[in-house]
This record gives structure tokens, C-alpha cells and sequence, in this order.
């Protein structure tokens, strides 16, 4: 596992036509910048099902030879307990010191196609643990395809280039037991235009 500095990060994003979402600065999301598409997947309840959902996910980037993810509203937890720390975040650590992520910086964390285990670890410890904005990541290939992102509410979202591997995803997830969602996972979360409004 490397690291790389936001500012490297984003010139290196900008180069395959990916910046920060000129609607949203606030929300430091990715976007493509010709125009995009998306999708979210609900994160299965049972936390046995989730690394097989993540590493669906993780594999339909394709020929990936490094991914980048980026806590992109905050810095990784401190490398040491406060007085206010509950047992989560003393486990949520010990996980994330196990994936060798940098501690208490912003750094962004590239994972080699040989680490792709600990990349789908980190996205698991997220998922369980990742309870506000500043817990999401944001995960872009090198090949620039397709940014995934965590998403507190319980989902993970794709977004794609338009005219790009969207159909492809949707059909590959919903062969292997993840179909799109037709409900909303929470009250605060905006309807996408894709998803059919309740009769």
C-alpha cells in the first residue's frame, strides 16, 4: 500500500476527466466531469454477506492495477484513544491498523491488485462502522472508469462516465444476488430520478 497527497491525488484524476463536483464543493465529491451516471446498492444487513457484496463491487472495476481511496471529509481516526472513544472506534482502529492505513493524516491510500483483500477490509470496516459524512470514501481505479463510494446511509454508490459500464454493472450485480433497491434506505435520502416513486 502507498500513499499520495490530495493535490497529486486530484491532478492525477484530471487527467482521466474525474474532479470534485463544481455543484457540491461543499460535499468534496468526485464526479466526471463530460457528465455522469449512477447507481446505489444496499450494504447487506448480515455482516457475512457484505465482503462477498464489496468484492462484487471491487471486481467489476475490471483490470484494475491500483485503487485509490480517499476519506475525502476527514482525516483517519488518531492513532491513539481519547476519553471519549467507545469500543467501536478501539476495534474500527485496530482494523484499520491492520490495513496499514496512515493514522491520524488525510493521506490517500492506494491498494495494488495483490492488496486487493485489505482494500475490500477497509470498505468492510466502513460499512460497519462509518456512521456520519466524514466516515465515507471515495474509491477510484486507476483506469479511471468508475468511482465507488461508501455511502453512511448504507449503500455504496457507482457513478460512471455517461455512455460507459453502468447496464453492465446493474445486470452483473443483480446475477449475483444484488438487485438495485426500490426503496429509499432512510427518509433524509434524496430520490434519484432512476428510482420509481412509490404508487
Amino acid at each position: 500500500m502507498r500513499t499520495i497527497a490530495e493535490d497529486d491525488f486530484l491532478r492525477l484524476l484530471a487527467e482521466k476527466g474525474i474532479g470534485l463536483h463544481p455543484k457540491y464543493p461543499k460535499s468534496r465529491a468526485l464526479d466526471f466531469a463530460a457528465g455522469s451516471e449512477s447507481r446505489f446498492w444496499q450494504v447487506p444487513p448480515e455482516p457475512e454477506r457484505r465482503p462477498y457484496f464489496l468484492a462484487t463491487l471491487i471486481d467489476l472495476m475490471g483490470d484494475w492495477e491500483n485503487c485509490y481511496v480517499w476519506r475525502h471529509l476527514g482525516a483517519w481516526p488518531t492513532p491513539e484513544p481519547s476519553d471519549h472513544d467507545r469500543i467501536n472506534d478501539a476495534v474500527e482502529r485496530q482494523i484499520l491498523r491492520g490495513v496499514r492505513i496512515p493514522l491520524g493524516t488525510n493521506a490517500i491510500v492506494g491498494f495494488d491488485e495483490d492488496e486487493r483483500d485489505g482494500l475490500i477490509t477497509l470498505l468492510f470496516s466502513t460499512t460497519v462502522f462509518g456512521w456520519s459524512q466524514p466516515d465515507d470514501l471515495q474509491v477510484v481505479p486507476n483506469h479511471g472508469r468508475s468511482i465507488l463510494h461508501t455511502d453512511h446511509h448504507g449503500v455504496v454508490h457507482v457513478t460512471f462516465p455517461l455512455g460507459g459500464e453502468l447496464q453492465a454493472w446493474v445486470t452483473k450485480m443483480a446475477e449475483e444476488g444484488f438487485d438495485l433497491p426500490e426503496e429509499l434506505p432512510d427518509s433524509t435520502f434524496k430520490r434519484p430520478s432512476w428510482m420509481r416513486k412509490n404508487p
